[in-house]
């Protein structure tokens, strides 16, 4: 019986102290105002920290499966190349002497590293490929990597991937009235990638260059190849912000994707190559000519809520190029020198601006 007893007394204390513990978190009957507002602030932050979990385990497991798929693109198409960069103007066939002027319009061929990976087998509107050597991930893969598509439009891959599948990151796509093709090859290509935020997918970390002159000066070069070319280099020229829309900077609208062809009179060198230097981060001792080949990058800035680019424009590679000499004369240039729009002054005022790649 005194077992019992004792069994008895034991289960209402563990009753009891289980009710305790319950009613010091919830709102009871009786409870002050004081207690009823603690307890529900109490509740509120539960739920939030069981919220933020299930936030940090979808963040956690899309960062995974995002960059899974990336490298498994990267794995099975980026091109290997040597260090040598190929200096040719015409690129598209071994047999070409272009001291011949006949020679030099004979139609460019799809390469070797093309045809050997059935990268057009995949998709046909692959027109290219495009690298940013020097990003890597914990694991020491290199994620700025990527195929460069072509569709009908500038909205057809916005949010498709490679095999034309709904993807929020899209793909890396050419603008769609540029020329890439066997005969030629516009003067200057656009090329645009999404601002992913801390997904960090496709053009995300191109804001990472808006850090300072040290990061330009170890990323400065860009691997871009069209489909009949191989082994070519870029070097950075200008990096800078614009608007899209006239009303955000007292009525001027810039158009940085029109300038495909500097033979257009509408889109004139002279016009193009100073505007890219006044709104330009920083300087450099590049020589440029409108018989060069350029290539612009294109992406959101999440430094604005909406309408605003941040835009890179990188010089092929020729002969009389040092990149030594290049990346040592990189310079940052004095905010009062450069050009913002209206829309960033009005926040930031006339200065540069870095708050972490996810911006």
């Amino acid at each position: 019986m005194a077992m019992s007893r004792g069994s008895a007394n034991f289960n209402d204390n563990e009753g009891s102290n289980k009710g305790g513990l319950i009613r010091y978190f919830i709102p009871w009957k009786g409870d002050k105002s004081s207690e009823v507002i603690r307890k529900i602030v109490f509740i509120a932050s539960v739920g939030l920290f069981c919220v933020s979990l299930g936030q940090l385990k979808s963040y956690l497991s899309t960062t995974k499966g995002e960059r899974s798929r990336a490298h498994g693109l990267v794995e099975q198409y980026e091109p290997k190349f040597d260090e040598n960069v190929d200096y040719e103007v015409n690129t598209g066939s071994d047999d070409i002497d272009i001291a011949d002027p006949d020679e030099s319009y004979k139609k460019r061929e799809v390469q070797k590293w093309v045809k050997d990976k059935k990268l057009l087998d995949r998709n046909d509107d692959v027109v290219g490929w495009l690298k940013i050597p020097g990003f890597k991930d914990s694991d020491g893969d290199e994620y700025m990597s990527f195929p460069v598509l072509q569709g009908k439009n500038n909205d057809e891959y916005l949010y498709k991937d490679i095999d034309g599948n709904y993807y929020e990151s899209g793909s890396i796509f050419a603008d769609s009235w540029s020329i890439i093709s066997e005969e030629r090859q516009s003067d200057n290509i656009t090329i645009f990638g999404h601002h992913m935020g801390w997904l960090g997918t496709s053009f995300t970390h191109l804001s990472e260059y808006e850090q300072g002159v040290d990061f330009l000066k170890d990323h400065a070069i860009i691997e871009f190849n069209s489909i009949y070319e191989s082994k070519c280099k870029y070097a950075i020229v200008s990096c800078f912000m614009i608007n899209t829309d006239a009303k955000d900077d007292n009525g001027d609208l810039w158009e940085y994707i029109g300038y495909r062809d500097f033979n257009d009179e509408q889109y004139r060198f002279d016009e193009w190559y100073n505007e890219i230097t006044r709104r330009s981060w920083y300087s450099s001792d590049i020589k440029c000519t409108e018989d060069d080949k350029y290539i612009t990058l294109s992406t959101c800035s999440k430094l604005v809520k909406e309408g605003v680019r941040w835009v890179i424009v990188a010089k092929k590679l020729t002969p009389d190029d040092d990149i030594d000499a290049i990346k040592a004369s990189y310079k940052e240039r004095a905010d009062k020198d450069i050009y913002f729009p209206k829309i960033w002054k009005d926040i930031y005022g006339n200065k540069t601006v870095y708050k972490g790649w996810d911006y």
